[in-house]
């Protein structure tokens, strides 16, 4: 296969296996497919910060597979120790985040509903990040930046980033808060948010 090929293979491999394969699996547990609508969120700023966060997605299909027909090139020339880097880097955040899901269980959903309850999942991971799956889609990305290295690829994976982020901080963690109150108060106080706490932060729930 053309190095090319790549990261538009590991592209659609991530929504085939995270995304297609989760919600099949969430589908088949519950009857439910688990994924919530941005437009159920009640402002405009959320509606924003939630599309822009999933639409990245959809960007990166785009751009890898420009990528994949040469219509864009890499700049940088990172031979096969770059290509071997990025494959294990997107097949080790496929495997993550896939597993950060089953520890979820029931409880999984892409999007928020602000008048659904859930219940808290502390165990496994969820003991250690509180965003676990988001942990696997930075790893997953970063992988992709390694097999395309473009500056529109890395650019969207810097916002993707950013997008996550924000969803956290203004979607989820808002709504988690008001569901589950003192007690996710306290979760945060002993978690990182996408990466393992390695002490405590002067100003709050931080990484």
């Amino acid at each position: 296969m053309n190095p090319e090929h790549y990261a538009i293979m590991m592209m659609l491999l991530f929504v085939l296996v995270v995304v297609a394969g989760r919600v099949a699996v969430q589908f088949y547990l519950t009857g439910d497919s688990g994924i919530r609508s941005g437009t159920r969120l009640k402002s405009t700023k959320d509606i924003l910060i939630s599309f822009l966060m999933f639409g990245v997605l959809g960007i990166q299909l785009l751009l890898t597979w420009l990528y994949s027909m040469s219509i864009i090139e890499a700049q940088v020339e990172l031979g096969a120790i770059g290509s071997g880097a990025g494959i294990a880097l997107c097949l080790a955040g496929i495997v993550f985040a896939s597993y950060a899901q089953i520890v979820m269980g029931k409880e999984w959903r892409i999007g928020v509903d602000p008048d659904e309850k859930s219940q808290l999942v502390t165990t496994g991971i969820y003991g250690k990040i509180r965003n676990p799956i988001y942990t696997g889609c930075i790893i997953h990305g970063a992988g992709i930046v390694f097999l395309a290295p473009h500056a529109f690829i890395f650019l969207a994976g810097i916002v993707g980033y950013y997008a996550v982020r924000a969803y956290v901080k203004h979607i989820e963690e808002p709504y988690l808060i008001a569901l589950h109150g003192d007690e996710y108060r306290q979760y945060m106080s002993r978690t990182g948010s996408f990466f393992v706490k390695l002490g405590r932060m002067p100003n709050g729930p931080a990484s």
